[in-house]
């Protein structure tokens, strides 16, 4: 990785005070702006805000949009640049301004903004502020944790690609590098081993005293971190352990609630175990889905997936508003509202949306698909008759599952994660961690419509710029490998 050590000055600053800002690069070598900087406690928290910033960035511009772009659950309309290569998987190396380039470089920002906290917070312990500086560290620890991860799933092949995961990962990034330095990439069991140890770390460092806030890192967060990631890893147990937790301490939405904890931005706290705050931010989702001109569509296979028209997610997928042209209401198919204040009663600056990160739902989907890995089929069976339950407006009692043996619950459980996670950023990398075959139906828009697993192009091409800078860096294979 480039080894010029970049922090975001003025975007700390501004984040501080909750405003929009424009990134200043300070160059840390030979320089003294950084560690001037974090000489006080005082600075801890605005850097972490302006992380925080560029963390809802990341994942409203590129993480919750590319693996769906590259999933079988959205059609992708004509005429968009940034996304049309991607979605056909045939994006290269050079290209540094789609998400090839982009999300590499914003994530090893945010890894570079976290490690500056990490290095100098504990330095500034009075014995009368350790708690807020702890909580901050921890704070830290988990948007390393959670990037790390991030950056995995993109660049490199699953981790169960190899039988012990030691195919090429991304570089860990632990400390602020030399200039000299030259990182290579780890394996991707060594980045998952990063994880884990900075999630437990976080963990252990939040104080008993911290509250719990959905806009903030917690040790919920981090539970639900490591539920994902040792889903992933195949490790069932310990991901029916951690999400097992959280479902004991986080309640799913009620119906009625279902629609407005996606719209309503008055809507708080209902599911969310973390989401990142929208107010005065770019709003890349809301404009990449938008319901007059979307970039991107529900595809004919998500829809083929939701049998009854009770469906409270189908709500998602439709929006009746003001047409200013015919001066009339106006009802909108076939369109994702999952990224869209609704709220007719707050003003254009209060119409933000915050993306989820982790949420209950997604909780019971990680138990259900371990459990039946287990062999637990029945207790796998409730789990989803909860969520259906909510989504059809029955009594769980009332809801059948149709399946005769694992393989039957393991599809039901598959359908469900569809119909509940879609277009929140999961889609290829399920696709991917279950070596199935990406399979898109006929109505799709791109150029390839079948990607049998493995294959090279489940994951990124690392970007031009850093194979430049860095000679120890090796390339994701391609087709003439």
């Amino acid at each position: 990785m480039r080894k010029t050590i970049k922090i975001y000055l003025s975007c700390i600053i501004a984040a501080a005070s909750s405003v929009s800002c424009n990134f200043l690069d300070v160059d840390q070598v030979g320089k003294s702006d950084i560690p001037t900087y974090f000489s006080e406690a005082s600075a801890l928290q605005p850097a972490l805000n302006g992380t925080y910033s560029l963390l809802y960035e990341i994942y409203d511009k590129f993480l919750l949009i590319y693996p769906e772009v590259t999933g079988d659950l959205m059609s992708l309309s004509a005429g968009n640049p940034s996304w049309e290569t991607i979605y056909n998987f045939s994006s290269t190396y050079m290209e540094e301004t789609t998400a090839v380039g982009y999300i590499w470089k914003y994530s090893y920002n945010i890894i570079q903004n976290v490690n500056h906290i990490i290095y100098y917070a504990p330095g500034l312990k009075d014995g009368r502020n350790d708690a807020m500086i702890d909580n901050i560290i921890a704070q830290a620890y988990f948007i390393r944790a959670l990037t790390h991860f991030n950056l995995c799933q993109v660049y490199a092949q699953t981790y169960t690609f190899t039988p012990d995961a030691s195919h090429p990962g991304v570089p860990v990034l632990t400390k602020i590098p030399k200039v000299t330095e030259k990182l290579k990439r780890a394996t991707v069991k060594e980045v998952y081993d990063q994880v884990i140890y900075d999630a437990e770390k976080a963990m252990s460092t939040f104080s008993p005293s911290y509250p719990f806030n959905e806009y903030l890192a917690s040790p919920a967060s981090c539970k639900a971190l490591l539920a994902r990631v040792f889903l992933y890893m195949g490790d069932y147990a310990r991901a029916a352990s951690y999400s097992g937790e959280l479902i004991k301490d986080f309640p799913l939405a009620s119906r009625e609630n279902y629609r407005n904890m996606y719209v309503n931005v008055g809507t708080r706290g209902v599911e969310a175990i973390l989401r990142l705050g929208g107010y005065a931010q770019v709003r890349a989702l809301q404009t990449f889905y938008d319901y007059k001109e979307p970039s991107a569509t529900p595809s004919a296979k998500l829809k083929s997936l939701f049998k009854d028209e009770k469906d409270v997610r189908l709500t998602l997928f439709s929006h009746r508003a003001y047409d200013p042209d015919t001066k009339k209401m106006r009802d909108y198919e076939n369109v994702c509202m999952k990224f869209y204040c609704t709220d007719s009663t707050v003003n254009v600056v209060d119409k933000h949306y915050d993306p989820f990160v982790f949420r209950v739902s997604e909780m019971y989907l990680i138990k259900a698909e371990a459990y039946c890995r287990m062999d637990k089929a029945d207790s796998a069976s409730l789990l989803i008759k909860s969520l259906e339950a909510r989504a059809l407006g029955i009594d769980r009692e009332d809801v059948s599952l149709d399946f005769s043996d694992a393989a039957g619950l393991d599809g039901i459980i598959m359908e469900e994660r569809m119909k509940e996670l879609c277009l929140e950023g999961h889609r290829l990398f399920d696709i991917a961690r279950r070596k199935e075959t990406l399979e898109r139906d006929k109505e799709t828009t791109a150029t390839l419509r079948t990607l049998k697993f493995p294959d090279y192009r489940f994951v990124l091409f690392i970007p031009y710029l850093e194979m430049e800078s860095n000679k120890e860096i090796e390339q994701n294979p391609s087709e003439n490998s």
